[in-house]
């Protein structure tokens, strides 16, 4: 996998939220010195980060766009967590005290991902600003609060129940509402779909006919999501289905 440099950026004008409790008279200065070196992963398995030098030394990674993974494998069986946008990464940390059952730490780049460098030098050229450094640890407690409610999904028996969930969940990091619904912009296979929901393939694809069926999730021709109505209502559905199985099953 090719990993080729994008220049330099300013972290505010790539990721706007950073700095949204900053003076907007103070924005400009902020973003002049916030500037951050910028690598483009390409997709493939591999090791994304070689082009690290001294990783100890830097705070970590801004992933500006794209998409990757993180896959734990742990007694043959692989877990995956989603990353993307906004995400805030320290992969140099993967392998620190080891556990005492061995696993294994990978990582999959889906599409091609920007993610911007956050150098050591940094606290020092937004020092003046301590909103900033409160929006970047806020980062890093937003993505365990992501895996807390992914954990709470994996808790519902039903697949559809949970690959609903899923998708909702992606909704609200990533989705844009549209005049037929929300989009998630990820292309996402069934497989990994099965990978993040804790489900075999043939089950994840009946469970997504049966809610396309339904209107409820759609794949779109360029391989994204379209989620449509309120996820309520669409939860109610599902649930009302399996209810009406169960009567028929007595």
């Amino acid at each position: 996998m090719a990993v080729r440099a994008a220049g330099a950026v300013s972290l505010f004008e790539v990721d706007p939220d950073l700095i949204e409790h900053v003076d907007s008279r103070q924005a400009a200065i902020a973003s002049s010195r916030a500037l951050a070196r910028v690598r483009t992963l390409r997709p493939g398995d591999g090791d994304p980060w070689s082009f690290i030098e001294s990783p100890n030394r830097h705070l970590g990674l801004l992933v500006i766009d794209g998409l990757l993974t993180c896959n734990i494998t742990l007694l043959g069986r692989t877990t995956m967590e989603l990353i993307g946008g906004g995400d805030i990464l320290r992969p140099w940390d993967d392998a620190a005290g080891p556990p005492s059952i061995p696993m294994t730490v990978g990582w999959t780049v889906h599409v091609p991902t920007r993610v911007a460098l956050l150098d050591e030098r940094l606290p020092e050229r937004v020092a003046a600003w301590p909103a900033i450094a409160t929006a970047l640890v806020k980062r890093g407690v937003r993505r365990a609060q992501w895996l807390e409610h992914h954990l709470a999904i994996l808790e519902n028996p039903r697949v559809d129940v949970r690959l609903l969930l899923l998708f909702w969940q992606l909704a609200d990091r990533w989705g844009t509402v549209g005049p037929e619904g929300v989009t998630v912009p990820l292309r996402l296979t069934h497989n990994t779909l099965g990978r993040l929901v804790r489900a075999q393939r043939p089950s994840v694809t009946a469970s997504l006919h049966a809610m396309a069926a339904r209107r409820i999730v759609d794949r779109r021709r360029d391989g994204t999501w379209l989620l449509r109505g309120d996820p309520s209502r669409q939860l109610q559905l599902l649930i009302d289905d399996c209810d009406r199985d169960a009567t028929v099953l007595r």
